[in-house]
Protein backbone atom coordinates (compact mmCIF):
# COMPACT_ATOMS: atom_id res chain seq x y z
CA UNK A 1 0.00 0.00 0.00
CA UNK A 2 1.48 3.22 -0.79
CA UNK A 3 0.62 6.31 1.12
CA UNK A 4 1.19 9.91 0.32
CA UNK A 5 1.83 12.63 3.76
CA UNK A 6 1.88 15.94 3.37
CA UNK A 7 2.83 16.94 6.91
CA UNK A 8 4.87 15.81 9.84
CA UNK A 9 0.75 15.48 11.64
CA UNK A 10 -0.01 13.13 8.67
CA UNK A 11 2.92 10.83 9.30
CA UNK A 12 2.29 11.25 13.00
CA UNK A 13 -1.30 9.98 11.62
CA UNK A 14 -0.22 6.88 9.98
CA UNK A 15 1.95 5.97 12.89
CA UNK A 16 -1.27 6.55 15.67
CA UNK A 17 -3.30 4.39 13.62
CA UNK A 18 -0.42 1.75 13.23
CA UNK A 19 -0.20 1.94 17.09
CA UNK A 20 -3.88 1.36 17.99
CA UNK A 21 -4.03 -1.47 15.49
CA UNK A 22 -1.14 -3.91 17.02
CA UNK A 23 -3.19 -6.02 18.76
CA UNK A 24 -2.03 -6.53 23.19
CA UNK A 25 -0.38 -9.21 24.05
CA UNK A 26 1.18 -10.04 20.79
CA UNK A 27 4.54 -8.47 19.81
CA UNK A 28 4.42 -7.01 16.32
CA UNK A 29 7.37 -6.01 14.56
CA UNK A 30 7.55 -2.41 12.31
CA UNK A 31 10.39 -2.23 10.10
CA UNK A 32 11.23 0.99 8.98
CA UNK A 33 13.59 2.16 6.03
CA UNK A 34 14.55 5.28 4.23
CA UNK A 35 17.15 7.90 3.34
CA UNK A 36 17.92 10.42 6.27
CA UNK A 37 15.20 12.79 7.15
CA UNK A 38 12.49 10.58 5.65
CA UNK A 39 10.41 9.95 8.73
CA UNK A 40 11.43 7.38 10.38
CA UNK A 41 11.24 8.85 13.69
CA UNK A 42 8.03 10.47 13.35
CA UNK A 43 6.20 7.68 12.49
CA UNK A 44 7.53 5.54 15.65
CA UNK A 45 6.44 8.82 17.41
CA UNK A 46 3.51 7.79 15.96
CA UNK A 47 2.96 4.57 16.50
CA UNK A 48 3.75 5.06 20.40
CA UNK A 49 1.02 7.93 20.69
CA UNK A 50 -1.20 5.24 19.19
CA UNK A 51 0.23 2.32 21.35
CA UNK A 52 -0.28 4.38 24.49
CA UNK A 53 2.98 4.80 25.97
CA UNK A 54 2.89 7.00 28.76
CA UNK A 55 5.00 9.19 27.80
CA UNK A 56 5.46 9.95 23.92
CA UNK A 57 8.19 13.21 24.74
CA UNK A 58 10.63 10.57 25.17
CA UNK A 59 10.81 9.09 21.76
CA UNK A 60 13.96 10.24 19.62
CA UNK A 61 16.07 8.33 17.41
CA UNK A 62 17.92 5.42 19.06
CA UNK A 63 20.85 5.68 17.18
CA UNK A 64 23.72 5.82 19.65
CA UNK A 65 22.09 3.80 22.07
CA UNK A 66 20.31 1.24 19.93
CA UNK A 67 17.20 0.96 21.85
CA UNK A 68 15.13 3.25 23.21
CA UNK A 69 12.19 1.64 25.90
CA UNK A 70 8.64 3.78 25.88
CA UNK A 71 6.66 1.95 28.39
CA UNK A 72 3.14 1.66 27.83
CA UNK A 73 0.29 3.48 30.09
CA UNK A 74 -2.29 2.25 31.71
CA UNK A 75 -4.26 0.89 28.74
CA UNK A 76 -1.19 0.97 26.37
CA UNK A 77 1.42 -1.20 24.78
CA UNK A 78 5.08 -0.77 25.51
CA UNK A 79 7.25 0.43 22.23
CA UNK A 80 10.79 -0.56 21.98
CA UNK A 81 12.62 1.43 19.13
CA UNK A 82 15.59 -0.26 17.54
CA UNK A 83 18.16 1.85 15.23
CA UNK A 84 20.45 -0.35 13.37
CA UNK A 85 22.31 2.81 11.45
CA UNK A 86 25.40 2.89 13.12
CA UNK A 87 25.80 -1.31 13.80
CA UNK A 88 28.65 -2.80 12.00
CA UNK A 89 26.27 -6.23 11.29
CA UNK A 90 23.79 -8.37 11.70
CA UNK A 91 25.87 -9.95 14.36
CA UNK A 92 26.40 -6.58 16.23
CA UNK A 93 22.67 -6.34 16.23
CA UNK A 94 21.95 -9.81 17.77
CA UNK A 95 24.66 -9.61 20.21
CA UNK A 96 24.36 -5.43 21.26
CA UNK A 97 22.98 -6.78 24.70
CA UNK A 98 19.58 -5.77 23.94
CA UNK A 99 17.83 -9.41 23.93
CA UNK A 100 16.08 -8.40 20.35
CA UNK A 101 14.79 -11.91 19.87
CA UNK A 102 13.43 -11.61 23.39
CA UNK A 103 11.78 -8.30 22.77
CA UNK A 104 10.10 -10.19 19.63
CA UNK A 105 8.91 -12.96 21.71
CA UNK A 106 7.65 -11.09 24.47
CA UNK A 107 4.86 -12.87 26.82
CA UNK A 108 3.49 -9.32 27.15
CA UNK A 109 3.27 -8.00 23.62
CA UNK A 110 4.69 -4.55 22.27
CA UNK A 111 5.48 -2.83 19.24
CA UNK A 112 9.12 -3.26 17.95
CA UNK A 113 10.18 -0.40 15.76
CA UNK A 114 13.41 -1.06 14.02
CA UNK A 115 14.81 2.07 11.77
CA UNK A 116 17.35 0.83 9.27
CA UNK A 117 15.50 -2.79 9.29
CA UNK A 118 17.60 -3.69 6.01
CA UNK A 119 20.41 -3.71 7.74
CA UNK A 120 19.43 -6.83 9.72
CA UNK A 121 16.62 -8.33 7.54
CA UNK A 122 17.89 -11.59 8.42
CA UNK A 123 17.12 -11.23 11.98
CA UNK A 124 14.32 -10.06 11.36
CA UNK A 125 10.37 -12.16 11.91
CA UNK A 126 8.79 -13.18 8.71
CA UNK A 127 6.08 -11.97 10.19
CA UNK A 128 6.65 -8.44 10.06
CA UNK A 129 5.17 -4.63 8.98
CA UNK A 130 7.65 -3.55 6.65
CA UNK A 131 7.32 0.28 5.88
CA UNK A 132 10.19 2.27 3.14
CA UNK A 133 9.82 6.12 3.68
CA UNK A 134 10.83 8.48 1.55
CA UNK A 135 10.95 12.24 0.19
CA UNK A 136 7.78 12.91 -1.91
CA UNK A 137 8.17 14.94 -5.25
CA UNK A 138 6.47 18.04 -3.37
CA UNK A 139 7.94 20.03 -0.07
CA UNK A 140 7.69 18.59 3.04
CA UNK A 141 5.82 15.35 1.59
CA UNK A 142 6.47 11.70 2.40
CA UNK A 143 5.85 8.15 0.59
CA UNK A 144 5.44 5.13 2.88
CA UNK A 145 5.13 2.18 0.97
CA UNK A 146 3.73 -0.15 3.30
CA UNK A 147 3.43 -3.85 3.60
CA UNK A 148 1.99 -6.72 5.61
CA UNK A 149 4.13 -9.44 5.78
CA UNK A 150 2.66 -12.90 7.20
CA UNK A 151 -0.69 -13.10 7.81
CA UNK A 152 -1.21 -11.29 11.06
CA UNK A 153 0.75 -8.70 9.76
CA UNK A 154 -1.14 -8.89 6.26
CA UNK A 155 -4.54 -8.37 8.49
CA UNK A 156 -3.00 -5.44 10.56
CA UNK A 157 -2.11 -3.57 6.99
CA UNK A 158 -5.55 -4.39 5.59
CA UNK A 159 -7.06 -2.68 8.41
CA UNK A 160 -4.87 0.14 7.77
CA UNK A 161 -5.76 0.98 4.35
CA UNK A 162 -9.49 0.57 5.51
CA UNK A 163 -9.40 2.90 8.29
CA UNK A 164 -7.01 5.14 5.61
CA UNK A 165 -10.11 5.28 3.17
CA UNK A 166 -12.48 5.90 5.39
CA UNK A 167 -10.67 8.79 6.23
CA UNK A 168 -9.77 9.69 3.16
CA UNK A 169 -6.36 11.71 4.02
CA UNK A 170 -2.86 9.83 5.09
CA UNK A 171 -3.96 9.40 8.83
CA UNK A 172 -5.07 11.54 11.96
Amino acid sequence: MRIVTRSVEETLGVGRLIGRLAPAGQSVCVALDGELGAGKTQLTRGIAEGAGVADVGLVSSPTYVLLNVYPAGESGKTVYHLDAYRIAGEEEFAGGGVGFEELLNDQEGGLVVVEWARRVEHLLPADRIQVALQHGQEEGTRELTVEGLGERSRLLVDQLRELLQLRGSGGG
